[in-house]
């Protein structure tokens, strides 16, 4: 009976022992699989953050292009006494939204996924999610207001100017007395400069931008090589 007994109860431990190492293993496994998607989705953002970076690089390049067409189109003497092609080159320079929306998918599929949230080093956890939740959506609300602005030039030019069918679109017609006269009014100066203006602001938060991301892509490459 005693045996019975020992044995029973060495049965039962091997029994309980083999369930917790089994457990284990599983806890292991999914600890694992948690950790290598969490690197996986890290990596995204790190291509996502470099896509971005030389998004917002061309921005600025573009910005800082255009604004000597400015500069002459506020002069409408100048601007009147150019040649066609460099007209119209001034014109569309001033007149085409310049901003651009970012990308955010890789970022918006570890919250989805809670990965983001596993990150152990919460100062970089912070400046992630910094450069997503505010930076980002700081700058594109620049970008928006950009292409509200540019509408608002739109209406003037409707109300205000001469225009030329051109295949599929219109181009300003620069023989029409009122084309010479719209373009120097000083309303249409204020919409120039503040057009103007809100590009320098977009300018300033594109390079703003661009130093948190080169911060954050080092601290991640830190953190991954931590790890």
């Amino acid at each position: 009976m005693k045996n019975i007994l020992v044995r029973g109860g060495i049965e039962f431990i091997a029994v309980f022992l083999g369930i917790l190492l089994s457990l284990w293993v599983d806890d292991y496994r999914d600890s694992a699989n948690v950790r290598k998607n969490k690197y996986n989705s890290l990596d995204a953002i790190v291509l996502e953050m470099i896509d971005n970076k030389e998004t917002l690089s061309y921005i600025i390049t573009q910005i800082e292009y255009n604004d000597k067409f400015t500069d002459r189109l506020l002069e409408a003497e100048n601007i009147i006494n150019q040649k066609l092609t460099s007209k119209d080159s001034i014109w569309n320079a001033n007149i085409i939204p310049l901003g651009n929306k970012l990308y955010v998918n890789a970022y918006k599929n570890m919250v989805s996924s809670s990965l983001l949230y596993k990150i152990s080093d919460k100062e970089l956890l912070y400046k992630i999610q910094s450069i997503y939740e505010y930076e980002i959506n700081n700058f594109e609300w620049w970008v928006d207001y950009e292409t509200k602005f540019i509408e608002h030039i739109d209406i003037y030019i409707f109300k205000n100017l001469a225009l030329n069918k051109k295949g599929y679109n219109w181009e300003l017609d620069w023989n029409d007395k009122l084309t010479l006269g719209g373009i120097k009014t000083t309303e249409f100066r204020n919409i120039i400069i503040g057009n103007r203006s809100n590009r320098d602001a977009l300018k300033y938060y594109a390079e703003k931008l661009i130093l948190s991301i080169d911060i954050a892509l080092k601290d991640i490459m830190k953190y991954r090589e931590e790890a």
